[in-house]
């Protein structure tokens, strides 16, 4: 005779599965004790696996949010001819932390490497939204006669539809290069811009970066 009790084990997934929805701090408590004491027919694999996913995707995240803000930056160093020099080293202050962030979330998670291609599209297209935004303000601020549709469709006209920057040149850091044995704490370089980028510093701030493309030796 087949029985109509439901299992131990799925009353025990249904009640933590609800726990997990009502207090998700007491659920971590109590999976992370079922997991040590290995009753795994206490676990609640389905959200188990989604949080642990979840972690993945938070330091992917927040290297293509940094990449993200460093390319947005570029831009404005390339695209608005008007900045001042105190704009510009902003800016450029600004990318360096932005590359500190990327190098770090790579030194400690370093299978996202292999996702660079993805990450590194994902960033370009919200860069280029952020800084197209970014950029119509600024003309606007310049000229009272400017509206906002105008101001959006000019620099959304001016700006490149593909990522005009290599990753390398973005980023400044190699983790097989900068990160050996010998360099405690490893940092982006500090000279290496895109060819256009680093064509306005020189222009405008006297400096002497490359203006040829960047790549990194082996």
């Amino acid at each position: 005779m087949s029985s109509t009790t439901t299992p131990a084990s799925a009353v025990g997934e249904q009640a933590a599965a609800e726990l997990y929805d009502s207090d998700p701090y007491s659920w971590s408590v109590e999976q992370s004790d079922a997991l040590r004491r290995r009753d795994f027919a206490a676990v609640d694999w389905d959200n188990v696996i989604e949080e642990i996913e979840d972690v993945g995707g938070r330091h992917e995240d927040s290297w293509t949010s940094n990449c993200s803000k460093a390319i947005e930056h570029l831009l404005y160093i390339e695209h608005f001819k008007e900045a001042t020099k105190e704009a510009l080293e902003h800016w450029m202050g600004e990318v360096h932390q932005f590359r500190r962030k990327m190098a770090s979330t790579i030194i400690r998670n370093r299978g996202l490497q292999g996702k660079y291609p993805m990450m590194f599209a994902t960033a370009w297209q919200d860069a280029r939204a952020e800084a197209c935004d970014r950029l119509a303000n600024y003309d606007r601020e310049r000229s009272r006669f400017l509206d906002v549709d105008t101001s959006y469709r000019k620099r959304d006209n001016s700006l490149p539809n593909d990522c005009p920057y290599r990753l390398e040149e973005v980023t400044a850091f190699d983790l097989k290069r900068d990160a050996g044995p010998r360099r405690l704490n490893p940092t982006p370089r500090r000279d290496v811009w895109p060819a256009e980028v680093a064509r306005v510093l020189n222009q405008r701030l006297f400096t002497n970066y490359s203006t040829q493309e960047q790549g990194w030796s082996r």
